[in-house]
C-alpha cells in the first residue's frame, strides 16, 4: 500500500499532466479549472490543496516542460553514434515538433511566463537551471570535433542563445 505522501506525489503528477494536455491542447483561455479536475478524476477543491491558482498550475506545466524539454535534449546529446551537427539539427527539429504541438494561446502564456510578465521568474529559473548543463555538454562535443573554435568563449555562445530566445520570446 501506498504511502500518504506516495498518493499525495502521484495525485499531483496526475493534476499536472491532466493541465499538461488540456492547456496544450486548448490553450490557457479556454481551459477551466474544473475541465483539469475532471481530467485528472479529482474535484476542483483537490486541485487546489495542490495548485493555489489556475496560473500557478499552468506555471508548473511549464516548468514540467522545460525540465522535460531538457531531459530530451540530453538524451539526444548522448547518442554517440551522431556528430555534433547531426545533434544540433535532430535538438532543433525536436523543439521545432514540440512548439508546433503547443496551442497558440498557450504558447504566448508560455512567453509571457518566460519574460516574467505574470509577476514570477520561475520559469526562466528553470530555463536558467538546465541551460549551463546542456549548452557546456553541446559546446564541448562542438570543440572536440573541430566545429566550434578555442577561441570563442562558452559565455559568448550562451550570450548569443540568450539572444536568440529573447527574440524569439518578443512579440513584437
Amino acid at each position: 500500500m501506498a504511502t500518504n505522501k506516495k498518493r499525495k506525489e502521484l495525485k499531483k503528477k496526475e493534476i499536472l499532466n491532466a493541465a499538461t494536455k488540456a492547456f496544450v491542447t486548448n490553450g490557457y483561455k479556454n481551459t477551466s479549472v474544473a475541465d483539469i479536475a475532471k481530467e485528472a478524476h479529482s474535484s476542483q477543491v483537490t486541485l487546489y490543496k495542490y495548485f493555489p491558482s489556475k496560473i500557478e498550475l499552468a506555471r508548473e506545466v511549464i516548468i514540467q516542460i522545460v525540465i522535460d524539454g531538457y531531459a530530451e535534449y540530453d538524451r539526444r546529446l548522448d547518442k554517440s553514434n551522431m556528430g555534433f551537427k547531426e545533434k544540433v539539427a535532430s535538438i532543433l527539429n525536436f523543439g521545432t515538433s514540440e512548439v508546433n504541438s503547443i496551442n497558440k494561446d498557450f504558447m504566448d502564456f508560455m512567453i509571457d511566463e518566460f519574460q516574467g510578465s505574470n509577476g514570477n521568474h520561475r520559469v526562466m529559473e528553470a530555463y536558467d537551471n538546465g541551460k549551463n548543463a546542456f549548452w557546456g555538454k553541446l559546446m564541448k562535443q562542438g570543440r572536440a570535433e573541430g566545429i566550434i573554435s578555442d577561441e570563442i568563449q562558452d559565455e559568448v555562445i550562451l550570450m548569443y542563445v540568450d539572444m536568440i530566445l529573447n527574440y524569439f520570446m518578443n512579440p513584437a
